[in-house]
């Protein structure tokens, strides 16, 4: 059996062309289609409300966390630069409205101790951040109208 000798100068030539132009449309659509959303660095379990309303978040966000750490924009702050920090903040943004993102396991008095700073350094308007509550189902069976 004699096979035909190999051709020289010959390959086979594949075109990926079509094959790039459909991965980067593929990557185009899952950029444009993404929805980037952040997140806080700061782990925190809020408390849950069934009256919680959602509201637009002030200039400011002050976070509590359970071990009583205090965060102002995801920087950590000691005791003392917690006044003169939120001051500069309201000097430089002009806006009198903060939001405090307390931990449900943090110390009341904690709490009670930043709302008191918040207030002395000339923020009017402090927000509690809590969560939605699920709405309660009820498992009582309506029986009818004859139902005890």
């Amino acid at each position: 059996m004699r096979f035909a000798p190999p051709r020289q100068g010959r390959r086979v030539i594949i075109n990926v062309t079509s094959l790039i132009d459909v991965m980067f449309l593929l990557l185009i659509f899952v950029l444009v289609s993404s929805t980037f959303k952040q997140q806080p660095a700061i782990n925190l379990d809020l408390p849950s409300s069934s009256t919680v309303q959602a509201m637009e978040e002030g200039p400011a966000t002050l976070y509590l966390t359970a071990a009583g750490a205090v965060y102002l924009e995801g920087r950590l702050l000691s005791d003392e630069e917690i006044l003169p920090t939120l001051r500069q903040l309201l000097a430089s943004k002009g806006d009198d409205r903060i939001v405090l993102r307390a931990d449900q396991d943090s110390r009341h008095g904690r709490v009670v101790h930043l709302m008191d700073l918040i207030k002395e350094s000339g923020f009017h308007r402090v927000s509690l951040a809590a969560r939605k509550d699920a709405p309660a189902t009820d498992n009582v069976a309506d029986d009818g109208p004859g139902a005890p």
